[in-house]
């Protein structure tokens, strides 16, 4: 999503954008990436009309319309039962990512994913087939002040502290993990770690949000098994590792909505 809101507003910018699908390297693992409207019958079945076939596709849709750009939002699931940063882990979770398309007269509707596994044993390991669905519309759009410089010192203070619980604790690869992602921050974007390098058309990227989204690549450590989910550790430093894995995935969700979505023009 992340790649998409950022070709899609370069797109809708009036750029020449490279092809996204297949080769962007967000979706290696899908096999199919495809848009649809949904629609209830009269006996309230749950009907699809497929609007793009790819994303290259729907970026054309769009701007056909009219729409003005692409905006990035998260509803975190906020469950009693299970933490947003450990739910992260789970296919489908229930946190909700969402475009939301600027549409003519100020208004938006908004598309969300779905991914299924359709094949184990797809060529080139693309056993991955995504759904973009169109679930609501006609919402006035309001912008929000992205604040990239502010992103970045929060982003920065957090990554200290778990840095620092990390060596304090031995917590072997997620020292390296943490440090790469500080290094980032503090070389302002000249030193780039993480593995997506065309989340963005070349050179659409501000240095600021390029940096943002390099460094919140590589300190998203949230998985399953191996990953930072599955540490344990004493009393007080287990409290204190859910405090900053908490701290950690809000401020990280913040700065990619904000790297994001300082790519959508002002106008």
């Amino acid at each position: 999503m992340i790649a998409l809101t950022c070709f899609g507003n370069a797109f809708m910018a009036g750029l020449r954008v490279p092809e996204f699908f297949p080769l962007n390297s967000t979706c290696i693992f899908c096999d199919r990436v495809n848009f649809v409207s949904a629609k209830r019958s009269i006996l309230g079945e749950h009907i699809e009309e497929e609007i793009s076939k790819t994303p290259d596709q729907w970026f054309k849709y769009l701007k056909l319309v009219g729409a003005k750009g692409i905006c990035l939002s998260l509803k975190p699931a906020n469950s009693p039962n299970i933490p947003d940063w450990i739910s992260n882990a789970l296919v489908n979770a229930g946190k909700t990512w969402s475009m939301e398309a600027i549409i003519p007269g100020h208004q938006s509707c908004f598309w969300t994913s779905r991914w299924e596994v359709w094949t184990q044993n797809a060529q080139d390991d693309r056993i991955w087939r995504v759904t973009y669905e169109k679930t609501r519309s006609n919402r006035l759009f309001r912008k929000k002040t992205v604040n990239l410089d502010n992103i970045i010192m929060r982003l920065t203070k957090v990554l200290v502290e778990v840095h620092d619980f990390s060596l304090k604790h031995k917590c072997n690869g997620f020292m390296g993990v943490f440090a790469d992602a500080l290094d980032t921050l503090n070389s302002k974007g000249k030193k780039l770690h993480g593995y997506h390098k065309d989340l963005a058309p070349h050179g659409f990227l501000s240095s600021e949000a390029l940096t943002v989204l390099d460094a919140c690549q590589q300190s998203w450590v949230f998985g399953g098994m191996g990953s930072w989910n599955d540490l344990w550790f004493e009393v007080d430093a287990q409290k204190e590792y859910v405090r900053l894995s908490a701290q950690l995935l809000q401020t990280v969700n913040e700065a990619i909505i904000a790297g994001a979505n300082s790519t959508l023009s002002s106008g």
